[in-house]
């Protein structure tokens, strides 16, 4: 099927130029607070910026039900109990699991063989305190259950368990939904509750992290121990959950999520755990938050994608480099595949998503593999600039499950541009169409859903409605790029670039400096048979080397030597055989006519 896709449109952000210039004053480079001005509505203290201090985070116990719940894991470590970590299957879950494993038993004393994770099956099991994971909870013999990173829409098994005797303590960060946090759990620990008063950004494994270390606290509290280390060497987790998931990391949202951040990259680039050794060997550079987001996170998310997600818990609480590096390594391979599938998925969605002129794109493949829908439709978002659901028969693509495909039913992931709460929109679909949603769940930016395959059409209709119902008035969504407009060539140094390390990480809220600009092209060289190339661009006196990927797809024919481009682009420091450099990546780009 011949498609193009459309092009990408330029917006170049606004400026606060009150915040820009509170910047200036307070002495942050030019180039520095105009960047801030262009992200942050009000100026916020400099130093909260470049230097987070865990010291600031506001007291988690403002949490409501959180002392009800550290009461209740309190009891269940002194008492010995038999405790079951209900996690997610996705990167944040995983790492909520080790949080959780390792304050139990490396931290409170607790015996491995009273303690299990609970992880449900993502393509047969879906999200959430599923039924078979119920039924593990039961066989285990657990008497408390602490969830992480899910369990505020379960009210129905978590009722089944608060039948069996078993107390449901809920830790997750998810939307809680219109009914309310689930009423048969012993607590909910939430902080996108209504009536939590506390920073609703932070990842499940934060708030996992935040709950032990009121744990902690009570522990000494009540003289269980004579002492107990910090927790603060778990943040190396939570750094790695909070880059991987999609939560703000902008200052002027959660300065908290920033603090988890800094302190846990520098345990990952000091090698704390067997884990973090096995992964910085493969490594070219310093480790920051960029690579934990594009060569570590999918790795460890991949085993949940297509099988269990145990191998990517073991990779972290791996004690050997031995056993880190077994664990790694079929992690590789998970991903090598779940890359392989991604592709094939990704060719056949962007013709078809070509073809819908609707607000919102809903894809069904009957040969899907719901294991990587979230991926595929990431970039179906990109490239079309709409809000996108992909689906599949449930379960469809499992390996180790028999007869794992659910007859009748279809499970489907969203992603959501940053004008559309895709949580919001299924909301709207369930309140104006009961039962045409079997189940969902998500924040605003990514979601997850359950439908009768029979009902894909009435869904399509019905949540191209409910994104409407929110960009009302607005023009037709495209594939937009903002960028930072154009930076003066003074500014396109390694000192300039390297001025930007001290405000990272850069995220979901906060996104990392993209310039554009017009440039002559000097030079072209082309690379892997012209799918790539590398250029020499100039703009006045300003020469930058540039590289651009997949550029053979991204212009109608390739650039001359003369020809004018059109480029937004990212600036990266690099550094090849002890001579230092800048290299211009190119998001996207036109040829300009002359």
């Amino acid at each position: 099927m011949q498609f193009k896709l459309p092009p990408k449109v330029f917006v170049e952000r606004p400026c606060n130029s009150s915040v820009r210039d509170a910047y200036v004053d307070a002495g942050a480079p030019h180039h520095i607070a105009d960047f801030l001005g262009r992200r942050l509505d009000t100026f916020i203290d400099w130093q909260l910026i470049v230097s987070p201090k865990l010291s600031a985070i506001a007291d988690p116990g403002a949490i409501p039900t959180m002392d009800r719940a550290v009461e209740r894991i309190v009891r269940a470590i002194l008492q010995h109990e038999r405790i079951a970590l209900a996690c997610d299957h996705d990167m944040d879950g995983t790492a909520s699991a080790a949080v959780l494993w390792s304050a139990l038993v490396d931290f409170f004393g607790g015996e491995p063989h009273r303690i299990t994770v609970v992880t449900s099956h993502r393509l047969t099991e879906g999200y959430g305190i599923s039924e078979p994971v119920v039924s593990r909870i039961e066989s285990f013999g657990a008497t408390l259950v602490i969830s992480a990173d899910k369990g505020s829409s379960d009210e129905p098994r978590i009722a089944t368990l608060a039948a069996s005797g078993i107390d449901v303590v809920v830790t997750d960060h998810h939307v809680i939904p219109q009914a309310g946090p689930p009423q048969s759990a012993y607590a909910v620990v939430n902080p996108s509750r209504l009536d939590a008063e506390y920073d609703r950004h932070v990842c499940g494994a934060g708030v996992a992290f935040l709950v032990m270390a009121k744990v902690r606290s009570a522990l000494l509290e009540r003289g269980a121990f004579a002492q107990i280390p910090p927790l603060t060497s778990l943040l190396d987790y939570v750094a790695v959950a909070t880059i991987a998931d999609c939560v703000s990391l902008s200052p002027g949202a959660s300065l908290i999520n920033r603090a988890f951040i800094r302190r846990g990259l520098d345990q990952v680039r000091s090698q704390s755990r067997p884990c973090w050794e096995v992964f910085a060997q493969e490594q070219q550079g310093e480790i920051d938050a960029e690579t934990i987001a594009f060569r570590m996170a999918p790795a460890i998310a991949a085993a949940g994608r297509l099988d269990w997600a145990e191998s990517g818990f073991r990779f972290l609480i791996s004690k050997s480099e031995t056993e880190a590096a077994l664990y790694w390594s079929e992690l590789k391979r998970e991903n090598s595949e779940r890359q392989t599938i991604e592709r094939r998925l990704r060719h056949e969605a962007f013709p078809r998503a070509a073809q819908v002129t609707g607000p919102a794109i809903v894809l069904f493949f009957e040969d899907g593999h719901s294991g990587v829908h979230g991926i595929t439709a990431s970039r179906v978002v990109e490239a079309f600039g709409k809000p996108c659901a992909i689906f599949a028969p449930k379960g469809h693509g499992a390996r180790s499950t028999a007869s794992a495909v659910v007859e009748g039913l279809a499970s489907g992931s969203f992603r959501s541009i940053p004008t559309v709460d895709v949580q919001r929109a299924l909301q709207h679909v369930a309140n104006a169409h009961p039962g045409l949603l079997l189940s969902h769940g998500g924040h605003q930016a990514a979601a997850g859903a359950t439908i009768q395959i029979n009902d894909l059409d009435q869904f399509q209709q019905a949540f191209s409605e409910a994104v409407a119902h929110q960009t009302a008035g607005a023009a037709e969504s495209k594939p937009t790029i903002w960028t930072d407009g154009e930076l003066d060539a003074i500014s396109h140094t390694w000192d300039a670039m390297q001025a930007f390390d001290n405000i990272g990480p850069f995220g979901r809220g906060f996104d990392p400096p993209i310039y554009s600009g017009t440039f002559c092209v000097d030079t072209y060289h082309a690379m892997t048979e012209g799918q790539h190339a590398r250029l020499r661009l100039r703009r006045g006196d300003l020469v930058i080397s540039a590289v651009w990927f997949n550029i053979e797809s991204a212009l109608d024919r390739l650039p001359f030597t003369g020809d004018h481009l059109n480029i937004a682009y990212r600036l990266a420091r690099r550094s090849y055989q002890g001579v230092a450099s800048l290299q211009a990546t190119i998001i996207a780009g036109s040829l300009q006519s002359q």
